[in-house]
């Protein structure tokens, strides 16, 4: 064994140390917590990767499918379920990506919180009754990642799987841009991998403030541009190419970039005869006089799950 890899098995060692210490001190499994729970249902979204594994877009749609599920009554009227949201507040661009997309929805609540546990804990001391959601116990919690926080015992998570797998050095430190191994998640009460082929992401449509497509706009500017901040561009880019679209200039920036719109102003100023195309996470960072830019064209996703995909959500949730 060479000195590079004896120097890299020691960092993975120590990683890896940390890692179980850390677990082990700070985010010790609950194991009163699924008895807290009942009836409600904690749903942990979550995935090997840091980012762009599409947590956001699945969590959107799977919030839309529990909301259209109405429980069976033997008298009286149909209950409106009661779902809470959980994302991160660093992710400020993705609280606010939700408050769009579900606005209309009933009793659909959106909390930013730093500490999912905690916020899990307060949530369920909530008493039923007066039908204000923002006071009522959830009967479905949805944690947009917290895959990490293994104090949430008795969930169900629900990993998406990217493309690429999460084995590292030796089983000790995550490859790539992965922050754990599969094995460092067994309290969950039930774990279900959806795969690509079991989740579809694609690009619905590309349009500005205007509602012009960018497909027929195209031919008014010199160039079209990707200026985007996510986990993972280059899917993005994918999506793009798979809905036609071949930008000519790409500029990355990091996830949640608190400065994205700065950045994009000057990107305006910089090429004044170009399009540019942004996500509609992006776009959720941008001051509504800007978002009317009509240089400025939002990708809209969709998500679709298959048949069987759903079926195999579904029946852990009635577990």
């Amino acid at each position: 064994m060479n000195c590079i890899a004896v120097f890299k098995r020691i960092i993975a060692v120590c990683y890896r140390a940390a890692y179980l210490l850390h677990h082990a001190i700070c985010l010790r499994p609950d194991r009163s917590l699924p008895a807290k729970l009942k009836p409600a249902k904690l749903i942990v979204v979550g995935s090997y990767r840091a980012g762009g594994a599409g947590k956001t877009p699945f969590c959107l749609w799977l919030a839309k499918e529990l909301g259209r599920i109405r429980p069976a009554q033997a008298a009286g009227p149909q209950k409106t379920r009661h779902i809470a949201i959980l994302c991160h507040s660093y992710a400020y661009d993705e609280a606010q990506m939700y408050r769009e997309v579900l606005g209309t929805e009933d009793c659909i609540e959106i909390i930013e919180t730093s500490d999912r546990y905690k916020t899990v804990l307060a949530l369920l001391d909530r008493k039923s009754g007066d039908g204000n959601c923002s006071r009522q116990r959830p009967d479905y919690i949805i944690c947009d990642d917290g895959f990490e926080d293994s104090r949430l015992a008795g969930a169900v998570n629900i990993h998406v799987i990217s493309d690429e797998t999460p084995g590292g050095l030796q089983d000790l430190w995550p490859a790539g841009p992965f922050r754990s191994l599969p094995k460092d998640h067994t309290n969950a009460t039930a774990t279900i991998s959806l795969k690509r082929a079991d989740i579809r992401f694609s690009i619905r449509k590309i349009t500005n403030a205007l509602d012009e497509n960018l497909a027929d706009a195209a031919p008014n500017y010199k160039q079209v541009n990707i200026f985007c901040g996510i986990g993972d561009p280059g899917r993005f880019i994918l999506d793009l190419e798979n809905y036609g679209i071949t930008p000519s200039r790409k500029t990355f920036l990091k996830d949640h970039d608190r400065h994205f719109a700065k950045k994009i102003q000057r990107a305006l100023k910089k090429f004044p005869q170009d399009a540019f195309i942004i996500t509609h996470k992006d776009a959720c960072r941008l001051a509504p006089q800007l978002r009317k830019n009509p240089r400025i064209f939002t990708a809209y996703q969709t998500v679709c799950v298959t048949p069987s995909a759903v079926s195999k959500v579904m029946e852990a949730l009635k577990a």
